[in-house]
């Protein structure tokens, strides 16, 4: 008797504000399994990084903002990284706010690794600005694909996906939609055998200011947290500006940038034109080797 292939299953989940869907190879009887394991996962991190339960660990880390608060490995793990990239942005990706507005990048909460302690600033509270929920999806799509083995899977919340297992020869890569924020039509859709994508409105955000010259981004690459830091990073900064940091900054991540103009700026290699971007009008070129 020839064994029984493993085949595609769907999760959903309700959690860190938004709609999430794994699509994993596996056996039938690992489907409990991986549910409970997914929805503890999502829990705790809910528990751990949520600024809207009032008993969350960032929340009591904001509520002691001038002391020293005890916080987890796991804070100091997601608090570094968040550091690490704002000094990559230059500051432009900056998760401390002073009372409600994002803090000069000068000022920085205080670290004691020895005592696992953090100290923020008077007056400030620390905002991730999705670098939590990017954080997540990627470290159980690592514990997914390391610990239970699983060779192909996809992860989607809200606007990051991750996905693995499609680089071998002779299988077709995930193939993923990107919509329009306008229309509710697709600008195209993106071809990803292994990797990371991140999408960012501005019309998502209800403070969003309508001067602003962009629209929506989405950043391809490996790391899903480097292409939600980026994909928000852009929004902030603007086509010229932006694309020349995100130029000098990585050689990995490639972007599709919309304009409130609806035009559609592609930054990345040329060669990914027709392998990875796929379906796309695009008005203008930015390859990586002519960005400064």
């Amino acid at each position: 008797m020839e064994p029984i292939t493993p085949s595609f299953h769907s999760f959903h989940f309700q959690a860190l504000e938004s709609e999430i869907e794994l699509l994993l190879r596996c056996d039938e009887i690992d489907r409990t399994l991986i549910t409970k394991l997914t929805d503890d996962w999502f829990r705790n991190v809910e528990k751990r990084f949520s600024p809207i339960l009032a008993d969350s660990e960032i929340s009591l880390l904001n509520t002691l903002a001038g002391e020293n608060c005890l916080v987890s490995n796991t804070m100091l793990e997601v608090l570094f990284l968040a550091e690490m990239y704002q000094a990559v942005t230059d500051g432009y990706y900056n998760p401390l706010f002073n009372n409600g507005e994002q803090a000069a990048a000068l000022l920085e909460w205080e670290v004691d690794p020895a005592n696992k302690s953090i100290k923020l600033p008077q007056d400030t509270n620390i905002h991730l600005r999705g670098l939590d929920h990017g954080w997540a999806v990627k470290r159980l799509a690592e514990y997914m694909r390391k610990q239970l083995s699983l060779e192909q899977g996809l992860i989607l919340a809200g606007g990051e996906i991750t996905v693995w297992g499609r680089g071998s020869q002779g299988v077709d890569p995930w193939i993923v939609g990107i919509q329009s924020p306008w229309q509710g039509t697709k600008l195209g859709a993106v071809a990803l055998p292994e990797g990371s994508l991140s999408t960012y409105s501005l019309l998502e955000e209800p403070d969003a200011s309508s001067a602003n010259e962009v629209v929506q981004c989405t950043v391809a690459g490996q790391d899903l947290i480097e292409c939600q830091v980026w994909a928000r990073t852009l929004a902030r900064l603007g086509v010229d500006e932006g694309l020349a940091l995100l130029a000098r900054r990585t050689s990995v991540c490639e972007a599709v940038v919309l304009t409130a103009k609806q035009e559609l700026h592609y930054f990345g290699k040329k060669a990914s034109l027709q392998r990875r971007w796929l379906d796309m009008r695009i008005d203008h070129y930015h390859f990586q080797d002519r960005v400064s």
